[in-house]
């Protein structure tokens, strides 16, 4: 009877330890982001893409990629809003499905005839980051359905990078100096005023410290992006950290819109989605771990309890 006790208590207790770990596991769509796209402003052939990174536990991450590319105003089909946010959709889910095959933890979907998609985690994965890279100039707006950034623990980060400091394809931006061409960013949080920022003859740090300035408390500049730079060399997709962003770390809004108008200028603009590199924290879950293994001993006692009275 001892023996069949302490197998019984080495039993609760294993489960107790695992419990974290089953709690961790977060249901299909507790992690989103929406996305809304704009009308592309910019002359010729430009680009988009859309990078998501998701994990499951505290496994390794995985990462995917949706490029488009997008034609311009002065084109002979110039691509459309809609058509953006569905060729983006389409290219993140193929990303998605060839990259993990077998773990798909993240799923993007447009509804038909809108500028809107939404992506978000599949059962039992967490979204780690999400980052777009758009050069064509278009207003893109994001949020999250039901929550504001803060209240999903979510950090935002903005990063003006110059339209030639990234190559798609041969040729992409030849000839094109990196700087600015002359307009405006305009940055608008939830119904406030749109914050806007002239460019000509300022560098993107300059940009981005007097967009700091402008939202206040808010906002901060870093020379430390606020989740690992990535870069690919088999792809002209990536591009190195050029040295600052604007960060909000704790952005108490539920909507903000990104507005580039100078086609030297393309904007990067990051989510980093909550425990995205934390282990399990079992300290932090002392209390649930302890009361599970208070209610499972008195359980069993009662159980054992029982059944010795039967035989008897």
């Amino acid at each position: 009877m001892i023996k069949n006790n302490l197998w019984g208590l080495a039993i609760l207790f294993s489960l107790s330890m695992t419990l974290p770990n089953l709690c961790s596991a977060l249901p299909a769509g507790q992690n989103q982001l929406r996305l809304q796209t704009g009308t592309p402003k910019r002359s010729g052939e430009t680009a988009l893409s859309y990078m998501v990174t998701w994990r499951k536990g505290d496994s390794n991450l995985h990462r995917a990629n949706g490029l488009t590319f997008i034609n311009g105003s002065d084109t002979k089909k110039p691509t459309s809003d809609i058509e953006v946010a569905r060729k983006i959709t389409s290219s993140v889910n193929a990303g998605i499905d060839y990259d993990a095959p077998n773990e798909r933890g993240a799923i993007a979907k447009n509804s038909n005839g809108t500028t809107e998609i939404l992506v978000s985690n599949r059962n039992g994965f967490d979204l780690a980051h999400i980052t777009t890279r758009d050069y064509s100039n278009q207003e893109l707006r994001y949020d999250i359905p039901g929550k504001s950034f803060n209240a999903a623990s979510v950090i935002v980060a903005i990063d003006f990078v110059y339209s030639a400091a990234v190559e798609y394809v041969d040729g992409f931006s030849s000839g094109i100096e990196q700087k600015t061409a002359g307009g405006f960013v305009k940055v608008t949080i939830d119904k406030n005023a749109p914050i806007e920022i002239k460019t000509d003859g300022k560098s993107t740090r300059q940009i981005e410290k007097e967009l700091v300035q402008a939202i206040g408390s808010e906002a901060t500049f870093s020379s430390t992006p606020i989740y690992p730079n990535f870069v690919e060399r088999k792809s002209r997709n990536y591009k190195p950290f050029d040295g600052g962003e604007v960060q909000l770390p704790s952005l108490n809004a539920k909507s903000i819109i990104i507005d580039i108008n100078d086609s030297g200028l393309g904007v990067l603009t990051k989510f980093k989605f909550p425990d995205a590199n934390k282990p399990t924290d079992v300290a932090g879950n002392i209390f649930y771990i302890i009361g599970f293994l208070i209610v499972g001993v008195l359980g069993f006692i009662f159980y054992t309890h029982k059944t010795n009275e039967l035989k008897i």
